[in-house]
């Protein structure tokens, strides 16, 4: 979570959705600026729940605080300061999206033969391709609902969105540009999103995956008004 007191920005990081650059942007902004911007990336212990009672607000729990949900932001800032500060996230074709966490779970969290050997497993979930890998993933959520939208991460519990604005990382320099804005300063731009596949995200797809993430996303497909790009 980037939070700065002097600027009044927060800003919630939804995985996989280019948050990694964008939080380089807020840096170059703080810079420009001459604020405070803070970074949490603490790793969110039983003890950092249990002091800010986390699991009482019906959130499931994210690994890092990083990718807090802003329902989490306003209850460990309080009212006041969270509606003090400006609130924004991003987003992302859900598709495109699903592509990015197959390659960020096989590739980047992949162990190597080392790794295996002194883990003591042979780790085949990595070895699995795009379909069997999103299968999986479909069986579960068609047996306990798992699938979670991005959506989500931005209302409180009656579904009322929490955020000022979101805007979509297919067109990500119109949101820094809604921020300069609202702040008063010079347009920054934003040098580069990590991507973690070099062909578009639909080569990936038959027919019956694309029916799977449609299913599993249709919250964030028709509140952000996604399509399936060929």
């Amino acid at each position: 979570m980037p939070y700065s007191k002097s600027l009044g920005i927060i800003y919630v990081a939804i995985p996989k959705t280019g948050s990694t650059s964008f939080i380089q942007a807020l840096e170059e902004l703080q810079k420009k600026h001459e604020g405070e911007l803070q970074l949490r990336r603490e790793v969110i212990t039983k003890r950092f729940r249990r002091r800010y009672q986390l699991d009482e607000i019906g959130d499931p729990r994210p690994a890092r605080a990083k990718h807090l949900s802003a329902i989490q932001l306003k209850y460990i800032l309080g009212d006041e300061e969270f509606s003090r500060c400006l609130k924004l996230s991003l987003v992302r074709n859900p598709w495109a999206r699903t592509v990015s966490q197959y390659f960020f779970t096989h590739q980047d969290l992949k162990p190597n033969f080392l790794d295996r050997v002194r883990r003591g497993t042979t780790r085949k979930f990595h070895d699995l391709g795009f379909e069997a890998w999103l299968s999986n993933r479909w069986i579960k959520y068609q047996q306990t609902g798992a699938a979670r939208s991005q959506l989500s991460k931005l209302t409180d519990l009656d579904g009322s969105l929490l955020v000022d604005h979101v805007g979509q990382l297919e067109d990500v320099q119109d949101t820094l540009d809604w921020l300069t804005g609202r702040l008063g300063m010079g347009r920054i731009g934003i040098s580069h999103i990590n991507r973690a596949t070099k062909s578009h995200y639909a080569s990936y797809y038959t027919p019956r995956t694309r029916d799977m993430v449609e299913e599993m996303y249709r919250e964030d497909i028709e509140y952000f008004k996604y399509q399936f790009e060929q």
